[in-house]
């Protein structure tokens, strides 16, 4: 009987012993996709606010260039004389002065 209960106390050691390798395979695996699918989303974050920063800064850059553009016409407007829009002469030689002094096209 002691040979019998040896090799039942085999059987039992080696079922459990597959049983521990399969949890810990299956546990590994699982592991591993979970920390990759949350790796994705750190990195999609990320990705997105850097964007959003880059999309501020153009967008400050484009605000400024349009104030400044603005600014100019105004400016240029204002040096505009009842000359200036006497005769399409005097308009066309006005317009050729402020695109050449605010390098306009």
């Amino acid at each position: 009987m002691d040979a019998r209960n040896g090799n039942k106390t085999t059987r039992i050691v080696i079922i459990g012993s597959i049983l521990i390798a399969a949890m810990l395979i299956l546990t590994t695996i699982w592991m591993g996709q979970s920390v990759r699918n949350d790796n994705e989303k750190a990195v999609r974050v990320v990705s997105l606010l850097y964007l959003d920063e880059l999309a501020g800064r153009r967008e400050q850059v484009v605000e400024k260039n349009l104030d400044n553009r603005i600014r100019d016409l105004g400016v240029a407007v204002d040096l505009m004389s009842g000359d200036d829009l006497s005769d399409l002469e005097h308009l066309q030689a006005y317009q050729a002065r402020m695109k050449k002094l605010y390098n306009l096209e």
